[in-house]
């Protein structure tokens, strides 16, 4: 029994383990999974509790048990009812396909079913989760019970049997959701980590790691797809002078509602990133040049008709200079790297032209 135990433990560790990998992106409490994570992860604990079935363990010489029942209180107490009720219809047609189909099995397929119900309506409420997950274990082990009285005729020791399993099983949940836990504080830092590497700390766009990282990537599918991809490079007139002026505090400030302007004035696929200092860049995939200087020609209106308002609740007015390149369509642009030196020199010539404008390199 003891080695049966001990195989269940190092299954349910890898189970979780390989879970924890894949959920990466949705840590609780961070990030809310969609509705189609939710079914896939349903479904991986379905399978999860139909592997446990094989790896039943003896509490009796003629009574086995599981912990199958677990992986649902798992991913019910982690995302909620819908891969609950998954797991446990998953986990119910797999004992009747596996194990045949007779009275036994279709009622402890019901069970299942029934444990997959109620522990998704108890994820609803809320509470502490470790106190939902005992108190999903503890449901679940009365339907089992139920189940083994139904189709039991010698029901001698039943009661003495079922508090062995009980203990078993409260164990099982002790040691789960300490490892769950662990799993999901190591995946709530990797998330904040990932975010730090990427994002710039005063505007939270894009930082310029992760500019490169995504210009690359476009222009790449850009070439593959045989799309345009468009690059804006923008910069803030007369930047040093309101540092000058105003202090490095209200440039930060400035800066910060620029990046704003920027998001909301750009369309949600656009990747907008802060390169450094004054000098912001957007991406813009699928654009022609006409929209690419369109799309330039609204944030600069934007930012000129825009109060830009410091702490000490001084208004004040700024402009910006964009220059424009366009792949395919800008001369010489062969790779990713040329196509933002283009924007860059666009940049630079709407500065020698006189400011606040928008520049686009040339087409072919």
């Amino acid at each position: 029994m003891i080695n049966i135990l001990f195989a269940n433990f190092c299954m349910f560790v890898t189970f979780l383990y390989i879970s924890g990998l894949l959920s990466q992106r949705y840590v609780v409490g961070v990030q809310s999974p969609s509705y189609i994570v939710k079914i896939n992860a349903g479904l991986l604990f379905g399978i999860y509790g139909i592997i446990l079935m094989y790896y039943a363990f003896p509490i009796s010489p003629l009574l086995i048990s599981d912990l199958r029942h677990l992986a649902i209180v798992v991913i019910a107490s982690y995302l909620g009812w819908l891969p609950s009720l998954i797991a446990g219809f998953l986990i119910g047609v797999g004992r009747m396909l596996l194990f045949g189909l007779t009275a036994s099995s279709i009622s402890a397929a019901i069970g299942t079913c029934l444990i997959g119900i109620l522990c998704g309506l108890v994820s609803c409420y809320r509470g502490k989760r470790l106190v939902k997950m005992l108190i999903m274990n503890l449901i679940s082990l009365l339907i089992i019970l139920l189940t083994l009285l139904i189709n039991l005729k010698e029901r001698g020791n039943i009661f003495e049997l079922f508090t062995i399993q009980l203990v078993i099983s409260t164990l099982g949940t002790l040691i789960i959701y300490t490892l769950t836990e662990h799993i999901n504080a190591s995946n709530k830092l990797f998330l904040q980590m990932k975010k730090n590497s990427e994002t710039d700390h005063l505007t939270s766009l894009n930082n310029l790691r992760q500019f490169e990282q995504l210009l690359l990537e476009r222009f790449m599918e850009a070439q593959h797809f045989n799309e345009r991809l468009g690059v804006l490079a923008v910069d803030i007139d007369h930047f040093k002078k309101i540092n000058d002026t105003y202090g490095h505090a209200a440039g930060d400030v400035v800066l910060q509602q620029l990046g704003r302007l920027l998001k909301s004035h750009t369309r949600s696929l656009d990747e907008v990133s802060r390169n450094g200092g004054e000098e912001f860049s957007v991406l813009v995939p699928g654009a022609s040049r006409g929209e690419a200087t369109a799309l330039a020609e609204r944030i600069r209106i934007a930012v000129e008709n825009h109060s830009f308002e410091l702490p000490d609740e001084t208004k004040l007015k700024i402009t910006v200079s964009i220059g424009a390149a366009v792949h395919p369509d800008t001369i010489h642009a062969t790779d990713a790297k040329d196509l933002l030196e283009q924007a860059d020199r666009e940049l630079y010539r709407a500065k020698h032209a006189g400011r606040n404008q928008v520049c686009i390199a040339s087409g072919r």
